[in-house]
């Protein structure tokens, strides 16, 4: 079953690298429901764990006083300034990265690509369904109750699932 897990988060960020190669420069610049972030923030958010090492991760974590969502801020401001070919590189060449924040499982990484390529996605105007058992998968997965209700809130909010789902 992890391989399985593992595969389908290979697959979806293979899935997001394709559809923003053919993005038009505009659209990198379009705003998501992420408050504040553009396509760009977003990618750049998603290559974080691939282009950050952990001791800095850390370091930067202790700063912000363990607020992690000033840390992830942080770090999509530092990348969000690489070229898109470059980001969009970093997502395929690490399709297949088996990071996972310490204590959690695969259930995070699949949540994040499947959450935030719904936010590029509403963002540019296309579509793509996330399959029922793929967001069950996510949530089952979670051991941590608030972990696992902020994923389920993340999922449902408008625009990151298909609306003929909801």
């Amino acid at each position: 079953m992890a391989n399985e897990v593992w595969d389908t988060i290979a697959a979806e960020r293979r899935r997001l690298a394709d559809e923003l190669s053919a993005l038009e420069p505009a659209q990198w610049d379009a705003q998501t429901i992420c408050d504040g972030w553009t396509v760009r923030h977003v990618l750049a958010h998603l290559v974080t764990p691939f282009e950050i090492s952990t001791p800095r991760f850390m370091a930067t974590m202790f700063a912000k006083r363990f607020k992690l969502e000033k840390v992830t801020v942080v770090f999509a401001d530092k990348l969000v300034n690489r070229p898109t070919d470059e980001l969009i590189a970093a997502l395929r060449s690490h399709a297949t990265n088996q990071w996972t924040p310490p204590g959690f499982g695969a259930e995070v990484p699949l949540g994040e690509i499947l959450v935030h390529g719904q936010d590029i996605r509403a963002a540019i105007g296309a579509t793509h369904t996330v399959p029922d058992e793929l967001v069950e998968l996510v949530l089952s997965g979670m051991k941590d109750e608030a972990v696992r209700d902020d994923y389920a809130a993340r999922l449902a909010a408008p625009g990151r699932i298909d609306p003929a789902r909801q």
